[in-house]
């Protein structure tokens, strides 16, 4: 699964949206079921020569990964063209292929296009029957598909999110010495009733607040694990949370367990409003999630409680 202006995406999802773009657009555009075998195109536009290939890599691989994959993927489809010449010009007819196209969320490297360059070459040597001339092999990216994506999405009634601000992991909790004293120094503050210091209060939300930094964290891993598409919404909503969190202790008025009251129920609201969110997540596991940020929040300091 990787991020994407349009939301996350993984190799179904992306497929989908292609193969639903090209049918929108080309009223002679055929699908290629995937069955028996792959022949190496998902699809061809019937008259224009057009066949397309869809590729979206499984992971947030680093720049040279990524253009390791995509290269393998393109060699390795561009020679089904060969292998499988007899069963694609029964499928293409007397239709030639010009143009075969790469289509991919994006691409790390310009040497993708001096390879297809290569392969240009390499196909035309063969002389099969059903390729052009003037044969090209294209790269396309996101951007050549957006606004059809776009709207696809809408027909589909998917509310769309044009946030540039993609979510992070959360990182796992360490309790150094620095976490260790923010905690204890914050719940002192919390821990006054009338005026009075209570330090069984203070023991108590320390071992409260460290517990629920270093449990909670077990349920984003197990989010992140199962279900990535779920674990971004989540971690949006917190992210972009976050950002109002230290304006929202500069400005506060009230008592600090009041200030802690408020937040957690902010945050739950957010999660709240987001029915994918709701649909997918019982309100106990929100409920630990939110305990968890707030605790997190007290010892990297983003939440600042004075008295």
């Amino acid at each position: 699964m990787i991020n994407t202006s349009i939301g996350p995406l993984d190799g179904n999802t992306w497929e989908s949206l292609i193969q639903s773009v090209y049918k929108r657009k080309y009223s002679t555009y055929q699908e290629m079921i995937a069955s028996p075998g792959d022949l190496g195109i998902e699809g061809f536009v019937l008259n224009n020569g057009i066949v397309i290939q869809c590729y979206c890599p499984s992971n947030e691989y680093d720049t040279k990964t990524l253009h390791e994959k995509q290269i393998a993927k393109i060699t390795k489809d561009i020679n089904k063209l060969s292998k499988y010449a007899p069963e694609l010009e029964q499928h293409l007819g007397q239709t030639k292929i010009k143009n075969w196209i790469f289509v991919t969320p994006r691409f790390s490297k310009r040497q993708i296009h001096i390879h297809a360059r290569e392969k240009e070459k390499e196909v035309l040597s063969k002389g099969l029957n059903f390729i052009d001339a003037e044969f090209k092999i294209l790269v396309h990216d996101l951007g050549f598909y957006e606004q059809e994506i776009r709207q696809i999405q809408m027909i589909n009634g998917e509310q769309l999110d044009f946030s540039s601000h993609t979510a992070v992991r959360i990182p796992e909790p360490e309790l150094n010495t620095d976490y260790d004293n923010n905690i204890s120094d914050k719940n002192e503050i919390r821990s006054y009733v009338k005026d009075r210091y209570l330090l069984v209060l203070h023991e108590k939300l320390n071992e409260d607040t460290k517990k629920s930094y270093l449990d909670g964290y077990d349920i984003f891993n197990d989010l992140y694990r199962q279900s990535p598409s779920l674990y971004e919404r989540i971690v949006k909503v917190i992210n972009n949370f976050e950002e109002e969190i230290e304006i929202n202790c500069l400005t506060w008025e009230g008592t600090p367990n009041e200030l802690i009251d408020y937040i957690r129920e902010k945050l739950i609201s957010r999660f709240e409003k987001d029915s994918f969110i709701t649909d997918s997540v019982v309100h106990e596991n929100l409920i630990l999630i939110t305990r968890h940020m707030i605790s997190r929040w007290i010892a990297h300091c983003p939440m600042r409680i004075v008295s």
